[in-house]
């Protein structure tokens, strides 16, 4: 990947909707060579996927929380298995396998304490795997995101190709 594409990948993480032709003017390249670049870009999995970012609170989603999850000691398979549920269930927005005190930590959204509770109950308390969870509530998103720092070689602009 060379200076070109990871510009093209930091304007694109910024706002897709920019066109081809005002990424090639940004960058310094034929629009053609610009199209190319992106599609390799989304073939190799750096680009991994173009999505719209909503707002939570726009869908009655008002409420993030932070869970912790301490698991028993279960085999692979079923932690895979807790994983694959947690994974299909809507309302958890992000979910990280950690080391440390805890197993799992994820974010989940909900419309209030009741929809959390509930949340809950199916998806941590009934499990028997689970040996124990602890909530956060998320008084302010102070920032949230999906950027990655992109750094774009200096010195001197890179050839025009």
């Amino acid at each position: 990947m060379d200076a070109h594409d990871r510009h093209i990948a930091a304007l694109l993480q910024t706002d897709t909707r920019q066109s081809v032709e005002q990424i090639a003017e940004q960058v310094g390249l034929s629009i053609s060579a610009v199209h190319r670049r992106i599609a390799r870009l989304r073939e190799s999995g750096a680009i991994r996927a173009d999505v719209a970012v909503l707002d939570p609170k726009a869908f009655g989603l008002g409420m993030t929380f932070i869970v912790e999850i301490t698991l028993e000691k279960v085999r692979v398979a079923e932690v895979s298995a807790i994983k694959k549920r947690l994974k299909s269930a809507a309302e958890v927005q992000q979910i990280y396998n950690v080391t440390g005190d805890v197993d799992l930590l994820l974010i989940v959204l909900a419309r209030d304490i009741e929809h959390f509770e509930h949340i809950s109950r199916e998806l941590f308390a009934a499990d028997p795997h689970v040996r124990r969870y602890r909530t956060s509530v998320v008084m302010d998103r102070v920032k949230t995101g999906q950027t990655v720092s992109v750094e774009i070689p200096t010195g001197g602009r890179p050839k025009r190709r």
